[in-house]
Order: structure tokens, then C-alpha cells, then sequence
């Protein structure tokens, strides 16, 4: 059973990446509303498939709390200014860290780990019979 959990999340993960990519690199083809909050939204349903991938058998309302706790330190550290810390997330990894505090981006994150959540509970009941909530 948790070998199945892994791989149905890491299918959600490889599908998650390029659709939260594209929100930023071909915004063109998405709504206004997507174009906008999309990218975040993505960030945060993609971290919490990888908690899960980790943590297979973990309750799924512990996935999603550690998943907001872990979104939220990311938006926090932004406010964190010394030049080495605006020198790293202007590297590649820097689309991991983002660039600017924003109070909507944390809303993006509640509303991209409860859309994951439920997906998560939904898929589990369907293919497993039981989600682990």
C-alpha cells in the first residue's frame, strides 16, 4: 500500500510541475485569476504531494498542516533581506524561494493545500478504498 501511495503521488507531482510552470512562463493561455495566483497555488499543492510521497502512511491533515507551515516559512523568509539571501534567489533555485513578501500569497498557499487535501482524499478513497485522514 505505500509503495502505490508513492507512486500515485509522484504522478501528481510530475503533472503539478509543468502546470504551475507554465502559469509563469505561458501565462498567455490561463485566465487572469490563474496568471496571477496560479504559480503559488501550484507551489503549494506540489510540496504537499512531496510531503506526502515522503510520509505515505502520515494522517492527511498533518500532510496539509506541515504543508502550510512549510509554504508560510517560505513567504516569511522573503522579508529577509541581506544581500546573500537576494543573491541566492536570484539563481535558479531562487523560483523555490520567490522574491517579495505578499500577504495574498499565503492565501494562495491555504487555498492550494486544501485543494491538494481534498484531491488527496479523494483520490485515496477511490484508489485505495480509505484515505488516511
Amino acid at each position: 500500500m505505500k509503495t502505490k501511495r508513492r507512486w500515485l503521488y509522484l504522478i501528481l507531482i510530475l503533472l503539478n510541475i509543468p502546470l504551475g510552470l507554465a502559469t509563469r512562463w505561458a501565462p498567455q493561455y490561463f485566465p487572469e485569476i490563474i496568471r496571477i495566483y496560479g504559480g503559488d497555488v501550484f507551489s503549494a499543492t506540489c510540496i504537499f504531494f512531496g510531503i506526502r510521497f515522503l510520509y505515505p502512511l502520515k494522517p492527511l491533515y498533518k500532510i496539509a498542516l506541515i504543508n502550510y507551515l512549510v509554504c508560510f516559512a517560505i513567504e516569511v523568509q522573503q522579508l529577509y533581506q541581506a544581500q546573500w539571501a537576494v543573491d541566492l534567489r536570484n539563481t535558479p533555485l531562487g523560483i523555490l524561494l520567490g522574491h517579495g513578501f505578499l500577504w495574498s500569497d499565503c492565501v494562495c498557499y491555504a487555498a492550494g493545500t486544501l485543494l491538494a487535501w481534498g484531491l488527496s482524499v479523494l483520490l485515496e478513497t477511490v484508489f485505495f478504498k480509505q484515505a488516511i485522514k
